[in-house]
């Protein structure tokens, strides 16, 4: 909800102050995470959770609109994949380090120290912004959520140029919820492998993500693949389905877990082909998804006019995380349906199916009719 209003905020003021202020805060929303852990206290860890993502909705339009202002339109693409790919290896970073370390024995003061020094980072790191001028700093803002989150709405679906794009991004956080939040219950209680395994697996994800990003910052240049780079997403969510087709046809239908409840480690996973089949449709997967996002991200950036752009984001991001909570539902649904394990994975197929073929579609039309590039 609070989205809205900071993609009007985004307009109105300098980008690069919005940033820092951002960051500052985080330094504080760190410290009262940081008491949450050393006092062992959930209803201020509701909070300091509360308020990541009220941050994290001031950043996203923030970050996406300022891009644009801070590159020039080759160097684009190339933000794009670094911002993008370093990102899921940051997340995975914390979560791992975060599991890791919470079970040791001075876990919770560690996770404190480091939540602290990373915002410590993060806000210096912003300091050295360079100014990004407000389009539209005479912008009235309205700050009531609700309809200020139907505005903006409606203003994406007036820009289907721009909506199309913001619609495949947001599909690409839908699937990665699928994949992720399946994939933990899959690998314990079906195939029967301990947390390390699942690590392994998140590993391949997360680096097959940022690999597919720096892949697309390469590819992009060769004008095969037309100015936006269209033709790349195609090649992605197409591997996409193929590879999570093949997942899904090696995935188990029932538990394999044996009778003695035993999670079996890395040796047995390296030792079965079915289990190294998962890892390598998984991290391939990744790579395509990662081909796929980042021309997306471009495309809706260079399509919004620049004084509606940053409301423009943020009408993605309530997108984005529009399909991250229907998904995550979908999934819940499922879990009362008692159907096969693998479904979530037959979920991906269909959709992006369905993209694909909107996908490949448009990349025709880009070839044969140049001029409508920017439909």
């Amino acid at each position: 909800m609070v989205s809205a209003i900071a993609g009007q905020i985004a307009d109105k003021v300098d980008r690069s102050t919005i940033l820092k202020n951002i960051k500052r805060a985080e330094v504080l929303i760190m410290l009262i995470s940081g008491l949450g852990f050393l006092l062992s206290n959930i209803w201020i860890l509701c909070v300091s959770l509360f308020f990541m993502g009220a941050q994290s909705a001031f950043f996203s339009p923030t970050k996406n609109a300022v891009l644009p202002q801070w590159l020039d339109d080759k160097e684009l693409i190339r933000g794009n994949a670094l911002l993008n790919g370093f990102v899921f290896v940051f997340i995975l970073a914390g979560m791992v380090g975060g599991l890791y370390l919470i079970g040791m024995n001075n876990g919770p003061k560690l996770v404190a120290a480091l939540l602290l020094l990373m915002s410590l980072i993060g806000w210096g790191a912003s300091e050295l912004t360079p100014p990004a001028p407000p389009p539209k700093p005479h912008l009235k803002v309205n700050f009531e959520p609700v309809s200020a989150t139907f505005n903006i709405l409606r203003r994406a679906f007036h820009a289907p140029h721009v909506l199309k794009p913001m619609l495949g991004i947001a599909w690409f956080y839908g699937f990665s919820t699928i994949m992720i939040t399946t994939l933990p219950n899959y690998v314990a209680n079906v195939m029967g492998y301990d947390r390390i395994v699942l690590i392994i697996l998140l590993l391949g994800s997360t680096l097959g993500i940022l690999f597919g990003s720096l892949l697309c910052m390469q590819l992009a240049k060769w004008r095969f693949w037309g100015r936006e780079a269209i033709g790349l997403a195609t090649l992605g969510i197409v591997g996409v389905v193929v590879l999570v087709t093949d997942l899904y046809l090696n995935a188990a239908d029932t538990s394999v877990v044996g009778a003695d409840g035993v999670r079996k480690g890395l040796g047995a996973f390296f030792e079965d082909t079915r289990s190294l089949r998962l890892l390598i449709d998984i991290t391939l997967a990744s790579i395509f998804g990662g081909l796929f996002v980042v021309p997306l991200q471009t495309m809706a950036q260079r399509r919004a006019a620049p004084d509606v752009r940053a409301r423009l984001m943020s009408a993605g991001a309530i997108l984005l995380n529009l399909a991250v909570n229907f998904c995550t539902f979908l999934l819940i649904g499922l879990g009362y349906m008692n159907v096969p394990p693998k479904t979530p994975f037959l979920i991906i197929i269909l959709i992006s199916l369905i993209v694909a073929a909107y996908a490949g579609w448009r990349t025709w039309v880009y070839k044969t009719q140049p001029q409508s590039e920017a439909g």
